[in-house]
């Protein structure tokens, strides 16, 4: 990585600049295609048997779809909702869209038996906002969806993928691709309200690929292997994309086989001996905490050059935690790479330096939280905020911290701006919420960070800041510490504050998901849980609400939804039953996934 440019006030200038080999995402593949460059996919199916796709496939399957489309009336700029799983079908129904002159826009669909009332309202919502003409989707999902389907929305006609067939076009060719047209319309997860559409132009998008390719040296002779979905912006985008984009080849796994054995995703990191893995960081934690003596001696980790961990907060335990298990496979500990980005810059916005191990930086939390400067933590500090670094600006881009109104200083804490050659072209038919975030060329992200050493540090997110008594405290530090409380289902704890009748402060809300049913056992949880957010954070939660799992609101890509679960605390609202009529179609559908109860048994989280 070349040297990052850093300025007096803390504003970070990558100096690389960014240099495209293709126009748009269809001329990326027909210029693979036509240079005979290695096959792009590898999709393994339940069995975990290998299927291998061709830049020739791809083409064919697009152009199959295109005509499809075109035959039905589709017209330039037509918005398609894709809501497939993880399958050629997704990138047929993709790339066809984009080359019949649509606009792909990728939806999830219910995976989990969570807030189906919710994720309906969401798919409405996107439905609705996108003006989508056509949905490409499959026979299982119908009756699921099929109230949100008649709702209001402009929707013309429910294409199901196995009924795409070649067919005679009935009009020659395919429209010419503009590289600042819109490549696709990528929803945000909407964590923090309804999910916003950010139009991503086909110029924005191989420029973060670029970005991402260049920031880990990825190359053709690279394997990637992914379980995650592809209607997810790390799996589509930092996945498929960006190995395409590259050259390099992608093992694409079925999120459900992850989510049935997690160490299935490490197991076929050493079959197919993967260079390059991608994920959340729940998932290492998952691999880390299932892996058997057995597991690990057949693994072989020796290949993996990068672990790329991001999209939720980096735990520091966790980066130990994988890296304590999995040294005798092989791994490096240069391997871990905490990364940092967003929708709203289409994925990828700051990396480590390759080949270098992960940078901590333990820092006073009193003077974070009260002061937001971040300065070095003393020697014996009890309970120290473990900053991670993110890195740099991947190339072409520039990261600055903004606190009162300008730029902050190194060591200031303040929100984290990005301006870059990938971010969004704007939320579509949202001008509003597109003036708040993009102001002069800057992305404001609303996160929370500060720079030190020409590198980045996330510390929190501003709307979900909780103010105690002077002190700010991030949420996360709070959950995470509760988290390690025997009997807590992991990552499935929510901080909040909430005003005080009596204090005229805040109350600390701490919502924790558990299977415990035994009184004197949830009696000893709570006092447990206090504890351990005292001994960590230095904090006392005002109030500690014990509720059933998948109580607490998650957004399809499993981010909490903490301002939705302080909502309905709020409401007295937080344990509702969902009504059998919706929960009905949804248990068919994710059966039909499942298919076993050896899901249900391994899928569940501790």
């Amino acid at each position: 990585m070349a040297e990052i440019a850093q300025l007096p006030i803390a504003h970070l200038v990558s100096p690389e600049s960014v240099n495209l080999h293709c126009e748009n995402l269809i001329d990326m593949l027909e210029r693979h295609h036509a240079r005979g460059a290695r096959e792009p996919l590898t999709f393994l199916d339940r069995e975990n048997n290998p299927t291998v796709r061709s830049y020739k496939d791809l083409l064919e399957g697009a152009r199959m779809v295109a005509t499809y489309l075109k035959n039905r009336g589709l017209k330039q700029n037509d918005k398609v909702v894709v809501l497939l799983l993880t399958s050629e079908d997704f990138l047929n129904a993709f790339f066809g869209t984009i080359l019949a002159g649509g606009v792909p826009v990728a939806a999830s669909p219910p995976m989990t038996f969570g807030d189906i009332g919710k994720y309906l309202a969401n798919l409405s919502h996107i439905l609705k906002n996108s003006e989508a003409r056509f949905m490409i989707t499959f026979p299982r999902i119908r009756k699921v969806i099929g109230n949100v389907l008649a709702g209001d929305n402009q929707l013309r006609e429910l294409i199901l993928s196995k009924d795409i067939v070649p067919e005679t076009p009935k009009e020659p060719g395919f429209p010419s691709i503009d590289p600042e047209s819109p490549a696709f319309i990528q929803y945000t997860s909407g964590s923090t309200g309804m999910p916003k559409g950010a139009m991503l132009s086909h110029r924005a998008l191989l420029s973060n690929c670029h970005g991402i390719s260049r920031g880990i040296d990825l190359h053709p002779q690279d394997t990637g292997v992914s379980w995650l979905p592809l209607f997810h912006d790390m799996g589509l985008i930092g996945g498929v994309l960006t190995a395409m984009y590259a050259g390099a080849h992608l093992v694409a796994m079925l999120p459900e086989a992850f989510l049935m054995d997690p160490v299935l995703w490490l197991k076929n990191i050493t079959r197919y001996r993967g260079s390059v893995a991608v994920a959340p960081n729940f998932a290492y934690h998952l691999c880390a905490s299932r892996v058997s003596e057995a597991d690990l001696a057949e693994l072989d980790l020796s290949n993996l050059k990068v672990a790329l961990n991001g999209a939720e907060p980096v735990d520091l335990r966790t980066l130990h935690l994988f890296e304590e298990k999995f040294t005798r496979c092989g791994l490096r500990d240069t391997v871990p790479f905490p990364v940092y980005g967003m929708a709203e810059n289409c994925l990828a916005a700051t990396f480590p330096e390759l080949g270098k191990r992960y940078e901590v930086e333990p820092t006073d939390r009193v003077a974070l939280e009260s002061e937001f400067v971040a300065r070095p933590a003393r020697a014996g500090d009890p309970f120290p905020f473990q900053a991670v670094s993110v890195g740099a600006p991947l190339c072409g881009q520039q990261v600055a911290i903004k606190q009162n109104g300008g730029f902050a200083r190194e060591d200031e804490v303040g929100e984290i701006l990005v301006k870059s050659p990938s971010l969004m072209s704007g939320y579509y038919r949202n001008p509003e919420e597109t003036a708040k975030v993009i102001r002069d060329g800057w992305l404001h992200t609303g996160d929370l960070g500060f720079i030190r050493r020409g590198r980045l540090f996330i510390t929190g997110r501003a709307k979900e800041m909780i103010i105690k008594r002077g002190r700010n405290y991030y949420p996360y530090d709070i959950e995470r510490a509760a988290s390690s409380v025997d009997g807590v289902r992991k990552g499935c704890v929510a901080a909040f504050a909430v005003p005080s009748q009596t204090t005229g402060t805040e109350d600390l809300v701490i919502v924790v998901e558990t299977r415990e049913t035994d009184e004197a056992r949830r009696r000893a949880m709570v006092q447990n849980v206090s504890a351990e957010v005292l001994s960590a954070v230095g904090i006392k939660p005002d109030r500690i609400e014990l509720v059933p799992p998948r109580t607490i609101p998650k957004t399809s890509s499993g981010k909490l939804q903490r301002l939705m679960c302080r909502q309905r605390f709020l409401e007295d609202n937080l344990v509702k039953g969902l009504p059998e009529r919706w929960l009905a179609p949804v248990k068919t559908l994710l059966g039909s996934f499942i298919g076993n109860q050896r899901f249900r048994m391994r899928a569940r989280t501790p």
